[in-house]
């Protein structure tokens, strides 16, 4: 069930950078530039999302601060959405994340947690 919940949070953070793609595509009139904007968004959230949140991040914050931190680019992504005309698409982003996010703290895995060792056959 942890790789299940993993795989589906890997796919939710996907979600994450396309929502800011599709966000910063839509805010430019020009749509060459749209897509070097978008694309650069998704850039910018990829590195945050690399630093500080991710099992392998450079920087180790606090648990608490990791889910706020979280919590903060789901919102900004839906808000986002739901600006550009696409609400139903930013509702699902949120409500999405909130799930995957509860099932694997439910689990004791907090956003950022290491889970190789937990995936490792039991001998």
């Amino acid at each position: 069930m942890t790789a299940v919940l993993l795989a589906l949070r890997f796919v939710v953070e996907l979600c994450l950078l396309a929502a800011f793609a599709v966000i910063g595509w839509g805010a430019v009139a020009n749509h060459a530039i749209g897509i070097v904007v978008g694309l650069l968004l998704a850039l910018v959230v990829a590195l945050i999302w690399g630093m500080l949140l991710s099992p392998r991040r450079k920087v180790d914050l606090p648990v608490g601060v990791r889910v706020a931190l979280e919590l903060v680019l789901f919102g900004a992504a839906a808000l986002g959405l739901v600006a550009a005309g696409h609400a139903p698409w930013g509702i699902a982003l949120i409500v999405a994340e909130v799930l995957v996010l509860v099932a694997l703290a439910l689990r004791g895995l907090p956003p950022g947690s290491d889970v190789s060792e937990q995936l490792q056959p039991r001998t």
